[in-house]
């Protein structure tokens, strides 16, 4: 159960209109950073961390026929846009170096997605969103902290 994929779609606070299995297996190890247009073609991506590699991957999605997107694309890498997951960060990304991670639609203007992360020594760290991959160590926002090291999530 822990491990499947699920998209649930048109929420209204406390209700949503769907909810679709996308995966039934291979996400025990896996986080999801964000669900959102990252590479600017107008169709929903997904990005996720792999805790076996320590790296984020890229999943383009399928513009649907009705408009949106194909919800199908994004339950694997063979169903994607590019029929294969890109590497979206390349290392260093496990949760033993990087306690808590989440994306966020934009928060420096520039219309791609971006990521905010806390480091397992309670650093928190802004990574400025990329249309292909992420480059650098983010910029570190707060400095070391242990009120970070106690958080269950952000975002």
């Amino acid at each position: 159960m822990g491990d499947e994929l699920w998209a649930f779609t048109g929420y209204h606070g406390a209700t949503v209109d769907q909810a679709v299995r996308l995966s039934g297996s291979a996400w025990t190890e896996r986080d999801i950073v964000s669900v959102t247009d990252f590479s600017g073609d107008g169709v929903t991506d997904l990005i996720y961390r792999t805790d076996v590699s320590a790296r984020l991957l890229s999943r383009k999605g399928i513009k649907a026929s009705a408009g949106g997107t194909e919800l199908s694309s994004l339950g694997s890498a063979a169903a994607s846009a590019d029929g294969e997951d890109g590497v979206y960060g390349s290392s260093g990304w496990g949760s033993s170096s990087i306690y808590l991670l989440t994306g966020t639609p934009d928060a420096n203007g520039d219309s791609i997605p971006d990521i905010w992360t806390v480091r397992t020594d309670g650093t928190v760290r802004f990574y400025t969103g990329s249309r292909t991959a992420l480059s650098g160590s983010g910029t570190e926002i707060i400095g070391t902290a242990s009120y970070w090291k106690t958080r269950i999530a952000i975002g």
